[in-house]
C-alpha cells in the first residue's frame, strides 16, 4: 500500500530553517548526542560531529522544534559536486544526475518522535532546498532498509548510483532522487495523496518552473518507470 498523506506535525512543533548562530551550535550538539549513542561518530570536546565540519559552509539545517525550542529531528543539506560532498567517499556508478548535487545528511530524529510525520516533514524541506538551490538531484546515503520503504511505500524515484561499503557504523548506499520532474509522474499517480502533500510546500509558480506533474498523473515517463533499492 502507498504510505499516503504524512500526519501533521504536533501542534507545538514547528519546522525552521538554520544556516549559524546558536540554535547551529545546538543542532550540532544535537547530532552528535544521537549519533554518539549509537557509536556513529567520536568523541568531540566540542559536542560536534567534525567529520562533518568541512562542510559547515555549504550546509543548512532544517530542524523541527517542540514548544520548549528543544529540537525533536533534524536534517542537514551540503550543496556541491558530488566529488566533493560526504558522499563523494563513495565510488559513483551513475552519472545521470550533472553537478552540483544537494546532499541529505545527519537525519536525527528523537525516538520518542517517530511516527509523528517529524521525518517526513524534513526529508520535503530537504528536497525543496534543494530544487530552490539549483540542484540536479537530491543525494543520500541511505540503509537498504530505508531505500526499500522510500522506493516501495513512498513510491520516490530513488535509484542506487553507487557502491555500498561501511561508513559510520553502517553499510550505506549511495542513492540519487533526480529533480527533474518528470521523474515524479508515476508516484503522483500511485501515491496521489503523498504527492499533493509534496506540492504543498511550493508555489504555483515552483511547481510549472520546476515542470512538477499534478496530481493523478499518467504513469509514463521520459526514462521509463522508477526503480531503486539500497540504504539511508
Amino acid at each position: 500500500m502507498p504510505s499516503g498523506r504524512p500526519a501533521a506535525l504536533l501542534p507545538d512543533h514547528r519546522l525552521e530553517l538554520v544556516t549559524g548562530g546558536d540554535r547551529w551550535v545546538q543542532l550540532e550538539a544535537f547530532v552528535y548526542d544521537i549519533y554518539r549513542q549509537v557509536g556513529y561518530c567520536e568523541e568531540s570536546p566540542r559536542r560536534r560531529v567534525e567529520e562533518l565540519a568541512r562542510w559547515d559552509d555549504r550546509s543548512r539545517f532544517h530542524a523541527v522544534f517542540d514548544g520548549d525550542d528543544e529540537p525533536v529531528g533534524v536534517v542537514r543539506t551540503i550543496l556541491g559536486p558530488y566529488d566533493e560532498l560526504p558522499v563523494g567517499k563513495f565510488t559513483r556508478t551513475d552519472f545521470r544526475d550533472p553537478d552540483p548535487v544537494c546532499e541529505l545528511s545527519s537525519l536525527t530524529v528523537r525516538t520518542d518522535v517517530r511516527s509523528t510525520g517529524v521525518i517526513e516533514h524534513l526529508y520535503r524541506a530537504g528536497w525543496l532546498d534543494a530544487l530552490q538551490r539549483g540542484a540536479s538531484a537530491v543525494v543520500a546515503l541511505i540503509d537498504q532498509w530505508l531505500l526499500d520503504v522510500f522506493v516501495e511505500t513512498y513510491h520516490l524515484p530513488f535509484t542506487v548510483i553507487g557502491v555500498a561499503r561501511e561508513y559510520m557504523g553502517g553499510v550505506p548506499v549511495p542513492a540519487g532522487l533526480p529533480l527533474d520532474g518528470h521523474h515524479y509522474r508515476p508516484m503522483a499517480a500511485s501515491n496521489p495523496d503523498f504527492w499533493a502533500w509534496t506540492l504543498e510546500a511550493m508555489t504555483d509558480d515552483e511547481a510549472e518552473a520546476w515542470s512538477m506533474p499534478p496530481v493523478g498523473a499518467a504513469t509514463r515517463t521520459e526514462a521509463g518507470p522508477a526503480s531503486a533499492s539500497g540504504r539511508g
